[in-house]
């Protein structure tokens, strides 16, 4: 549990809930009322733990803050105390408390959990540097003030780089000009590069290296050409920034016939489907929660920890994105590092929760977080994916689907795409009712063989011309995946 909670956000969330009551009315902590504000910090206090966990906020480490830690930070506040107070609204509609204190609350949260963030590093920062000073051998310029830019900036900080061989910044856009990134200025543009050697120049600086910010270049990037050519005249090295910290850039490769699949659907189904998605997922999400802690104890006791692992799936766009659900097969590997046999991996429990769908109850952050609709091509494992599988990935994919409800897991993978395809071509709200509505039915009895009318429909309202296959069809499994074992979709 170290990893995952830190002290300074247990109390934080400890004392977000009085603290906020003492904010918004002091005269709540004695009375009649008491009784109600007691329930409703302690309901604070284990959605705020509950979160801390669920978002692995003690992850971190406590004397570095990066921008993602802090969203991170915000939005688990933001959750918490949204849950805590639908918690409360479901018990008493918030008639002991006022309204306005949950909004309180969040903000009292949020400050205690980024103060003592704060805090820490500025101790750190007080502490002095952890290194001797070092100067850079080259004097360089770097080109584009973006945040690739600033991290390279940051990071040469964080080993007391002495930074005076950075000597300027470059970027297209003109409103920058004269602005700085961290303390250097930007004074031009990359075209006019030569021009600044030779000022510097002037003035006893000899530039000998530029950095390019940014990735490889693409369509858009055509003044690399002009600065490479000015490097090559003037005799300085030119190298793009990943390479000097040592990892690879591709470009996303985009395909036509992917564009294909939201011609299908109009802008105002999208929206009304992503409406209903966030909508119905936060209700579930609030309705089913003690269905969830049940289900969470359950593991705990039968699998022990973790409680939840992630699959990588294609989602949207053939993008990959992590899939999550409840464990529920015990762990191919024993204390001591022996070897488990698959059908000792089985758990009672675990298979109850296979039989009865409720593994796949944590996919509903997968909804609300846009990665996946409620309704949509079910997302599979790279070795499951039928050999025509763009059109189905053209939408986002769903946690049930037309093939699901039309055979499931009994049906094979080309079949499933068939079906899918059949489903993108003709969406509607209407459907996806019915898709919802039959999938309680089959969550209920089961999973019936395939319909036949509906994998006929779907051959005939396939197109004539062949898919070409993914490139994702090459991929392994990763190791959650076989720790895991097969799927089930």
């Amino acid at each position: 549990m170290v990893r995952f909670v830190r002290a300074v956000d247990v109390v934080s969330v400890l004392l977000a809930g009085p603290l906020a009551v003492a904010l918004r009315d002091p005269s709540l902590l004695s009375g009649e009322r008491l009784s109600s504000v007691v329930t409703y910090c302690l309901i604070g206090y284990a959605a705020g733990l509950l979160m801390v966990i669920a978002f692995h906020l003690g992850q971190g480490v406590s004397d570095h803050v990066s921008a993602r830690e802090v969203r991170k930070v915000v939005t688990a506040a933001i959750v918490a105390t949204a849950l805590t107070a639908a918690t409360v609204f479901f018990l008493d509609r918030l008639n002991y408390v006022p309204r306005s204190l949950p909004l309180i609350q969040l903000l009292v949260l949020g400050s205690l959990m980024l103060g003592g963030r704060a805090l820490a590093t500025n101790r750190r920062e007080l502490a002095g540097p952890q290194v001797g000073n070092f100067t850079l051998e080259s004097r360089t310029l770097l080109v584009n003030a973006n945040q690739l830019a600033l991290s390279y900036l940051k990071m040469l900080d964080a080993f007391s780089v002495d930074r005076s061989n950075i000597l300027a910044v470059l970027d297209r856009n003109p409103k920058l000009f004269g602005r700085t990134l961290l303390g250097h200025e930007i004074i031009g543009p990359p075209s006019a590069l030569a021009k600044v050697v030779s000022e510097y120049k002037v003035h006893g600086v000899d530039i000998d290296r530029v950095l390019i910010c940014n990735g490889r270049q693409s369509g858009d990037d055509d003044y690399l050409d002009e600065v490479r050519n000015q490097c090559k005249s003037s005799g300085i090295s030119m190298d793009f920034l990943h390479n000097l910290l040592g990892f690879e850039l591709v470009q996303a490769i985009e395909r036509e016939v992917v564009e294909q699949g939201p011609a299908y659907w109009s802008r105002g189904y999208r929206f009304l489907k992503r409406m209903f998605d966030l909508s119905i997922s936060l209700v579930l999400s609030i309705v089913l929660s003690p269905i969830i802690v049940l289900v969470v104890l359950g593991i705990l006791i039968d699998l022990g920890w973790p409680v939840i692992f992630w699959q990588r799936r294609l989602g949207y766009r053939e993008r990959p994105f992590l899939i999550h659900k409840f464990r529920t097969l015990h762990a191919p590997y024993d204390r001591h590092g022996n070897f488990v046999e698959e059908e000792r991996r089985t758990s009672r429990f675990g298979t109850i929760l296979r039989q009865t769908r409720l593994d796949e109850l944590p996919q509903l952050w997968n909804v609300i977080t846009g990665e996946m609709s409620l309704v949509g091509p079910r997302p599979l494992l790279p070795v499951d994916q039928p050999r025509t599988s763009e059109l189905r990935s053209s939408v986002p994919p769903g946690v049930t689907g037309w093939a699901q409800i039309n055979g499931g897991k009994r049906i094979s993978a080309d079949e499933k795409g068939l079906l899918d395809e059949w489903y993108v071509r003709n969406a509607s709200f209407s459907l996806d009712l019915r898709i919802i509505m039959r999938t309680l039915k089959t969550v209920c009895f089961g999973d019936d063989r395939q319909n036949p009318p509906a994998l006929e429909s779907a051959e005939m309202d396939q197109p004539t011309h062949e898919v070409a296959s993914s490139p994702w069809l090459t991929a392994s499994a990763t190791e959650e995946q076989a720790r895991e074992g097969p799927s089930v979709d």
